[in-house]
């Protein structure tokens, strides 16, 4: 994989720290939880989109991490907008990440010898 340059990986933890303002705001009721959830989810899937067609080692639990990454920024982008499926998104996320998290150990265990 070739390395993001500085601003790149800047701009990405900026879009992930947005969509975790915007998550503070919709829990608080602040105004503006709507904008950072856009701004946030925009810059994050793009630099993901981009980080990802430069990687070179594709595993097969990268699948449900692309499915983990994006049912959480739909499920945050919901919730800010205040619609309330994104309650069900946040748990189908949630079921992403365990089965992600399952498939990538499972990966990485040496192959059994029969």
């Amino acid at each position: 994989m070739q390395n993001p340059s500085p601003i790149q990986r800047g701009l990405f933890v900026c879009g992930i720290g947005s969509l975790l303002v915007s998550v503070l705001f919709s829990v608080n009721g602040f105004p503006a939880a709507e904008l950072f959830a856009v701004i946030g989810g925009v810059l994050s899937v793009t630099l993901y989109i981009l980080f990802q067609r430069k990687t070179l080692h594709v595993k097969r639990s990268v699948i449900m991490r692309h499915a983990t990454f994006g049912l959480l920024i739909l499920g945050i982008s919901l919730r800010s907008f205040a619609v309330s499926a994104g309650s069900i998104v946040f748990l189908l996320a949630f079921i992403a990440f365990l089965v992600w998290f399952t498939w990538s150990v499972l990966e990485e265990l040496p192959p059994s010898e029969d």
